[in-house]
């Protein structure tokens, strides 16, 4: 008698096939649809380069000329600026990331691509090699893959990056499941210091019951931080940040002059000034105005957090400073 014969179906039958899709069939506009699709969905890229990525508006002005995105790490309040391009690298793409650089002077230099050419990735190299370790500079490629009739997904691979930077997102892992209270955050932002942590909590609490919808904007990553977010009319300024740095821990608050001025679009000139001119009647804080007036409020002073929060009067100075600035926006916001 015939043995009946069985059919073994093992896991790889199972597997589909990765397939590309052109990224102009999800993006067909560069400008229209996928920047704004990058500013809503920043996560995706922040896992790709090892970051907590807070992206703002898009199109920001830098002269003449429009950056594509601009933003934060939150995980360390180091500033990024993005440039995409829908096509494979070229010279004129290039000359824009370096002028947009020279503009904002930030931290962290993202230019995404859909490939790019071996002469371009060497001339990154090589900025990574010849600038200081506070200017880095990261090329991405951008790719759309399916399987068989899935749902197009992005897929963003690293292709240049700094040095070390390998080394220290995998040292930061062990990190990133860390989810820590605010008793926890506070305690390690302002060390042993009570009135430095109750300053700190108070600024906190300020920002959440000032103004209707304000909040705060929480970074779980590597670093944990916490970044101030206050709808102002029609505009919502994010005007400073609380940040951490594991495992050397060096907290410290930032004004976010650059967040708060966003190149004239959110306060203007003479209201930076008043707030910036009460700000500076905390020692310390002086010398760090100076520095972001001049680079046209594009810099964003940091002072540790335990030394401004430990200053007797700092509460009462940074909360009357912001409480003018709020009204001042929204009713610029409102003319």
């Amino acid at each position: 008698m015939r043995k009946a014969e069985h059919t073994v179906m093992t896991m790889t039958d199972t597997l589909g096939r990765l397939e590309p899709v052109s990224p102009r069939e999800v993006w067909p506009s560069e400008a229209y649809d996928f920047t704004p699709w990058l500013l809503a969905n920043a996560q995706t890229l922040s896992q790709a380069v090892g970051m907590d990525l807070n992206l703002e508006a898009a199109e920001h002005p830098i002269g003449g000329f429009s950056l594509d995105l601009i933003g934060v790490d939150t995980a360390t309040g180091d500033s990024v600026i993005v440039e995409n391009q829908l096509e494979t690298s070229d010279h004129s793409h290039l000359g824009q990331i370096l002028t947009y650089a020279g503009g904002t002077d930030p931290v962290n230099v993202l230019w995404l691509a859909t490939s790019f050419r071996e002469e371009h990735r060497a001339a990154l190299e090589w900025l990574n090699e010849r600038t200081d370790e506070r200017t880095r500079f990261f090329a991405v490629r951008v790719q759309v893959v399916r399987i068989w009739t899935s749902l197009p997904a992005p897929l963003f691979t690293l292709v240049v990056q700094p040095n070390d930077w390998g080394k220290r997102v995998r040292a930061n892992a062990g990190t990133h499941g860390l989810r820590w209270t605010e008793d926890d955050f506070f305690r390690v932002l302002t060390g042993k210091d009570d009135q430095a942590a109750q300053a700190a909590r108070a600024l906190y609490e300020h920002t959440r019951t000032v103004v209707p919808g304000g909040s705060v904007y929480w970074g779980e990553g590597a670093h944990p931080s916490m970044t101030a977010q206050v709808p102002l009319g029609t505009k919502t300024l994010q005007p400073w940040t609380f940040y951490t740095v594991i495992p050397d821990t060096r907290p410290g608050w930032a004004i976010n002059f650059e967040w708060i001025h966003k190149g004239g679009q959110g306060a203007d000139s003479p209201t930076m000034e008043q707030f910036a001119s009460q700000l500076s009647r905390i020692p310390g804080l002086a010398n760090c105005i100076d520095t972001a007036r001049a680079a046209g409020w594009r810099k964003r002073p940091t002072l540790p957090a335990r030394i401004v929060f430990a200053q007797p009067e700092a509460l009462t100075i940074i909360t009357s400073a912001l409480d003018e600035l709020y009204r001042a926006v929204q009713e610029q916001s409102i003319a």
